[in-house]
């Protein structure tokens, strides 16, 4: 009897606080009992940014074409007393003209009344009232609104997504819905990584030959003209666009242009490399070094973000010792080949700071005793944030066994007998195909759940001189194109969205768990779907129609 009392009282508790499904998770929600219906002429008013009007007019649209209701069953808002109708919203801004830049404020306020009529919308920046509105949108449940008061702003002001476009080019229209996509996950940076030793798919004006030699095809380059449209639109929907040339490694397709400028491009992959082809810039050679000072300086203009990524992973030293000129140079200098890599991205990052640029580097650099500007921001990929929070780097979290998204789809290089099975068996010597990697040198599969239990905190002091700016996944795409890209992407970039915008504990200083997050996160994944986003499916529908009945151990009420 006891037991069905407390059904009884949970069901009831469920119809009285009835929440609707935001994503990511507010800083703090005020919920009331009540709904209001959307006036026939409802509209939003009092906006004075071009951006916001923009957005204005396109949630507007979102909201009258996909009268959402929610797949998950429990949150299902019948119940709420009828509020008088919402006929407007009304978007106060502070700051119209600021730049997007590093550190904008997103902060915002929303109030939806119980008395309906109109909602504020409050924020400090234009950004911030982007940010809202995807807010009221998520609010929006077939043409009613909940009331609410909700005060919002990010946890880390840097919640990235990786898109490497050299393995595979990716067309213009797929790149913009990514960044509608990212716009409705209130993730605010597209890290670009444009080129790469496969492909240098990126027009530069003052070396025109590097796309003419080095990118796929005349049909698989980004022109002038496409940067800026993705530009324009990325900034409409309040995402920097950061870009990445990366170097000195990785630059193998310079060598379809200037052989002269690339070390050991014409050896075999193997010993050379990390993943074919092979090819690194000869830190010795000054024109080498010209060609490099161009590309920066155009990237600089091209791009108005302050950060700005100059790669400089894996390193091989192989490579630059097969060159005679570069063991005689560090033989009479008496330096070792990272000594010669240390002072060369020195040069490069001190390059970048007098563009008035942040630079950006993987943590490679810092890995082997060398130093960097201390302006420079570190992207962490395999090891701690604390390595270079207490060196006084500002750190972006990439971890690669949580972030990087391109895992645990098998290898892709061939000749591969690893993948016989003799006996077509599980045996104590196939650790390859039997629970091992499977030719994936960063499998598993990142599954969402994985992704939402990172703790972006664990091991970062709080007086550390440098900081965690927040998080970036990472798509990279040897196995990767237009026609996988949504399910590659979302819905694990979701996942790790909230944990960017909300953090890893709540306002309370309680861990997030997954066991909370799922009925909002398995919402969310269809009505991206519904949005024009093809998220993978993470489980059966059946299961979100029916909640905890697919769990690993049967729902205990407490």
């Amino acid at each position: 009897m006891k037991f069905l009392s407390l059904v009884v009282a949970a069901t009831l508790v469920a119809t009285l606080e009835a929440r609707t499904l935001l994503f990511p998770a507010p800083r703090s929600v005020e919920w009331t009992q009540y709904a209001a219906q959307l006036a026939p002429g409802f509209r939003f008013t009092g906006i004075r940014n071009l951006h916001v009007k923009s957005a204005a007019k396109r949630y507007h649209s979102i909201i009258k074409s996909e009268k959402w209701q929610p797949v998950y069953a429990q949150m299902d808002p019948v119940g709420l007393t009828h509020a008088p109708p919402l006929r407007r919203l009304k978007v106060k801004v502070k700051s119209n003209n600021v730049k997007l830049d590093m550190n904008i404020s997103e902060r915002y306020s929303l109030d939806i009344p119980i008395t309906g009529v109109e909602g504020i919308l409050e924020a400090d920046t234009w950004v911030g009232a982007l940010r809202g509105l995807e807010t009221f949108s998520q609010l929006v449940l077939n043409n009613v609104v909940h009331t609410v008061s909700i005060k919002d702003s990010p946890t880390y002001s840097h919640r990235g997504v990786l898109l490497d476009t050299s393995r595979h080019f990716f067309p213009l229209k797929d790149i913009l819905r990514t960044l509608d996509a990212m716009a409705f996950n209130k993730m605010n940076v597209l890290h670009w990584h444009a080129t790469d030793s496969q492909a240098w798919p990126l027009y530069f004006k003052s070396h025109p030959e590097l796309t003419d030699k080095g990118a796929y095809s005349s049909k698989e380059v980004y022109s002038k003209k496409d940067i800026k449209k993705i530009h324009k639109y990325a900034e409409s929907r309040g995402v920097r666009v950061v870009i990445e040339v990366d170097m000195p490694a990785h630059t193998a397709s310079i060598a379809m242009s200037h052989p002269e400028f690339v070390v050991c491009s014409d050896e075999f992959w193997t010993d050379f490399s990390t993943e074919p082809p092979a090819g690194q810039l000869n830190p010795l050679n000054n024109d080498a070094w010209e060609l490099v000072k161009d590309v920066i300086d155009e990237a600089a203009g091209n791009f108005p973000d302050t950060l700005f990524h100059t790669g400089g992973d894996e390193i091989n030293t192989n490579c630059w010792e097969s060159n005679s000129d570069i063991t005689s140079f560090t033989t009479i200098n008496n330096m070792t080949t990272m000594g010669l890599w240390n002072d060369w991205e020195n040069k490069l990052l001190n390059f970048v700071i007098k563009k008035k640029k942040r630079p950006v580097v993987w943590e490679d650099a810092l890995q082997n005793g060398g130093t960097l500007p201390s302006q420079t921001v570190v992207q962490v990929w395999t090891t701690s944030a604390s390595n270079y929070t207490s060196l006084g780097h500002d750190v972006i979290l990439s971890p690669s066994d949580y972030f990087y998204l391109d895992c645990g789809h098998g290898g892709w290089v061939g000749s591969d007998h690893r993948y016989i099975s003799t006996t077509q068996t599980e045996t104590v010597d196939d650790t390859f195909n039997y629970g091992g990697s499977g030719g994936s040198w960063c499998s598993p599969f990142k599954t969402w759940q994985r992704i939402y239990s990172y703790d972006m905190t664990m091991g970062v002091s709080e007086n550390a001189q440098g900081k965690v700016l927040g998080g970036e996944v990472a798509l990279w795409s040897e196995q990767t194109d237009k026609h996988v890209l949504d399910g590659r992407l979302w819905p694990r970039a979701a996942a790790a969205a909230e944990i960017y915008w909300s953090g890893s504990y709540n306002e309370n200083n309680k861990r997030r768990t997954v066991e909370e997050v799922e009925p909002r996160f398995y919402d969310w994944v269809y009505r991206l779907q519904e949005r024009g986003i093809d998220a993978e499916p993470v489980q059966p529908k059946w299961c979100s129609r029916h909640p905890q009945k697919c769990n690993l151990n049967p729902f205990k009420y407490t």
